[in-house]
């Protein structure tokens, strides 16, 4: 299942950033085609010279800090729509900026769990940078001050191909680089650690996973609590307490492929289905 989800995390990556297949070649230049009106389900810069879909994050600022009524029905429709269908399997199987890390990750080098306290920052990406700094000040705060999914996809690229971009870098440009920086070597060392601490779009799904429609069963009748599941789980939870209901979890499925008596069922389930025994 592992190579599978790979092959469709690169397959997804390469959808989105596809604006060579619609005549836009040129690194320094952003793809402004009709594609454009509609929302990429995981993190994907708007600024990339090849995004052929907005970012929901970039859109929903967007409309915080300039739109007529402070609100967008089609961007919380979306995240409704696919957080209802999925929850964080988005992030598990589609984020282009997932899957950066996931290689990284598989960097040999000493590998650390994420202190539990840290896994309450996105709140503050979602509450501050997204929703109050536009609000108030009317700047994409996310976008402009912490995305580094962003830096990689528009500033680095652009700061390389063009040069009224180069003209125009200030120290913000080089901060964000750090950042950028640090995220992903961090990477090498926490699994995904922009994810599980500054992400507030992985924390708007996971909102979801306990009611999602493609999501988890569990037969604790035919568990053995060997601790395989909780062992090979990414994101250091332990599923056969419930805890793949929790927010955090990124459906990888792991634990549903380690498990001796295949307790874990992944597929179309109904909530009130989840835990069973």
């Amino acid at each position: 299942m592992g190579r599978l989800r790979k092959i469709v995390q690169g397959l997804a990556a390469l959808a989105v950033n596809s604006s060579f297949l619609f005549g836009q070649t040129r690194p320094d230049r952003i793809y402004q085609g009709s594609l454009k009106q509609i929302c990429s389900p995981g993190l994907n810069c708007y600024a990339c010279p090849y995004a052929v879909l907005a970012c929901p994050v970039g859109s929903l600022q967007h409309f915080i800090g300039y739109g007529k009524y402070r609100f967008s029905l089609y961007v919380a429709g979306f995240l409704l729509f696919f957080g209802a269908l999925s929850g964080r399997l988005i992030c598990g199987w589609i984020c282009p900026f997932g899957l950066v890390q996931d290689l990284l990750h598989k960097i040999k080098s000493p590998k650390f769990r994420l202190p539990a306290p840290l896994r309450f920052l996105p709140w503050a990406a979602l509450l501050g940078l997204v929703i109050l700094v536009p609000l108030l000040l009317g700047t994409p705060g996310f976008c402009a001050y912490l995305c580094p999914a962003g830096s990689l996809q528009g500033g680095v690229v652009f700061g390389v191909f063009s040069a009224q971009v180069r003209s125009m870098i200030g120290t913000l440009y080089f901060v964000k680089i750090a950042i950028l920086v640090f995220f992903l070597a961090g990477s090498v060392f926490l699994f995904r650690l922009f994810c599980r601490t500054a992400c507030p779009l992985g924390l708007i799904y996971g909102f979801f996973n306990r009611i999602a429609l493609l999501g988890f069963s569990f037969d604790r009748s035919s568990c053995i609590e060997c601790g395989l599941c909780e062992k090979s789980c990414p994101v250091d939870l332990a599923p056969q307490r419930g805890e793949y209901l929790s927010g955090q979890c990124f459906r990888c499925l792991k634990c549903r492929d380690v498990c001796p008596k295949s307790c874990f069922r992944f597929g179309w389930t109904a909530g009130k289905n989840r835990r069973r025994g």
